[in-house]
């Protein structure tokens, strides 16, 4: 069989597409289910130091990840789980800097400014930063529910979405326990977990609401970000708002030879 230079062409042409779909894909779960860290490195005078070294470390792992500038000293670390971080940034001729206490919500970008002094490397400057009160760098109409929020306040059935109606702009659609946004009907929303589909599609609504027994519970959700309008394209699916969620993973020892796995609270 004979293969012309058209069909070979239409093959790469498929080939390239279906490529770009899966890096697509990987950066759509990525920026859902995680938040990210991103800057810039100056000096005292406002210019850039595009050598610095910066690591981003997550305080409650000890994870490390070790960012990439560009040519204008700017950085953006992706894929960080929710929690609290510190960052340090390194140059020679210049101290140490420490950055404390950032935090990392999920769905979220979270700005620093690393202002580097003339000194030792040897020698440390800490500071200790303060979350922002007003989001400048997002367009949408978003608020996470945090850890403390989903462990420390009462909710009946323990239904970690419950916490929703904390936020401006939702209330109760009904007596199933749907969710309304903005007005618009409780079945016109988005529910995801671990940015997978986490919506009962026959009934239009989120797994668990009115017919079946729920699957996620309470203590497997450490935070989710609940998303009222003008959410990106990343999210869609839905007139009204959009829940997301990603699954709380944590270690623990198995009483077979004590071996360690990775386990979520379902």
């Amino acid at each position: 069989m004979r293969t012309t230079g058209m069909g070979i062409s239409i093959v790469r042409y498929c080939l390239a597409l279906m490529a770009v779909l899966l890096l697509a894909f990987g950066a759509l779960a990525q920026s859902t289910t995680n938040g990210a860290i991103g800057g810039s490195v100056q000096d005292a005078q406002g210019l850039t130091v595009s050598t610095a070294t910066v690591k981003i470390i997550n305080k409650g792992t000890n994870q490390e990840t070790t960012a990439v500038l560009d040519d204008r000293g700017e950085f953006r670390v992706t894929n960080l789980q929710p929690g609290v971080y510190f960052v340090t940034a390194e140059a020679s001729g210049f101290s140490t800097l420490r950055l404390e206490n950032i935090v990392v919500e999920v769905g979220r970008v979270t700005e620093v400014e690393l202002k580097l002094v003339v000194g030792s490397t040897s020698s440390t400057v800490d500071v200790t930063a303060e979350a922002p009160l007003v989001n400048t760098s997002q367009a949408d109409f978003a608020t996470s529910v945090d850890e403390k929020s989903i462990s420390e306040l009462p909710v009946n059935g323990r239904r970690w979405s419950t916490f929703a109606l904390l936020t401006p702009g939702v209330v109760p659609d009904g007596s199933f326990g749907l969710l309304s946004f903005r007005g618009i009907s409780g079945l016109l929303n988005n529910n995801t977990v671990d940015g997978g589909d986490n919506n009962q599609a026959f009934f239009s609504e989120e797994k668990g609401r009115t017919r079946i027994s729920y699957s996620v519970g309470q203590a497997s959700i450490k935070e989710f970000q609940v998303n009222t309008s003008n959410f990106s394209a990343e999210y869609g699916r839905a007139a009204g708002g959009v829940v997301n969620a990603p699954v709380w993973w944590c270690r623990r020892r198995t009483a077979h030879q004590g071996q360690t796995v990775l386990s979520a609270f379902l």
